[in-house]
């Protein structure tokens, strides 16, 4: 009975420590907005494989990447259905604007859903030149944000925020994945953790 009572003493004090950073005091950093309306596309296109055209073989020129990342809020609750737009300069670093130069299978936007989890994914290809990507996230319960993924090991991303560089893993096969999470200012009104 001693080892009992020991036992649940011991409970409560490690418990107590164990549980007082629970999910609802966790707070997580909004992401900073950095705007580019000079390259920012009047249509995004709507697949997320921005390396090639829909109903087309052929697909774009330069190195082969995956973006994936979480939208969540404030607290760090997931927001689900939220519409992620990221748009980019292809291989060569040209933007889709400049049509008569820019590579003719690369879609240069795309559009993605998150799922129930907040997560969401693109396949692209490393811009060139231009070593970053620009995000347009909006739901209707959030403040629209506007902001850039920078290459995580590029020389162009230093000296921005640490937040926006993407840290990257490399698969079996040689491919890249870049893991950028986005915070959007507020909080999710349905969902605490």
């Amino acid at each position: 009975m001693k080892y009992y009572r020991l036992f649940f003493i011991c409970f409560l004090l490690c418990g107590r420590a164990l549980f007082a950073s629970n999910f609802a005091e966790t707070k997580c950093t909004e992401t900073p907005k950095i705007y580019d309306l000079e390259n920012k596309p009047e249509e995004f296109n709507l697949s997320n494989n921005l390396r090639r055209k829909a109903g087309s073989a052929d697909i774009a020129k330069g190195e082969l990447i995956y973006i994936k990342g979480k939208v969540t809020d404030m607290n760090c609750v997931p927001v689900q259905n939220a519409v992620v737009f990221i748009w980019q300069a292809d291989a060569n670093g040209i933007y889709q604007k400049d049509i008569s130069n820019a590579d003719p299978n690369f879609l240069g936007s795309g559009k993605y859903i998150t799922n129930n989890l907040g997560y969401y994914d693109f396949i692209t290809v490393m811009p060139g030149s231009y070593q970053n990507i620009s995000f347009l996230v909006q739901h209707p319960d959030f403040i629209e944000l506007q902001t850039r993924m920078f290459f995580s090991g590029s020389s162009k991303s230093e000296g921005f925020i640490e937040q926006l560089a993407a840290p990257y893993t490399v698969d079996k096969n040689g491919i890249k994945t870049y893991r950028f999470n986005i915070v959007l200012e507020g909080y999710n009104k349905y969902i605490t953790y």
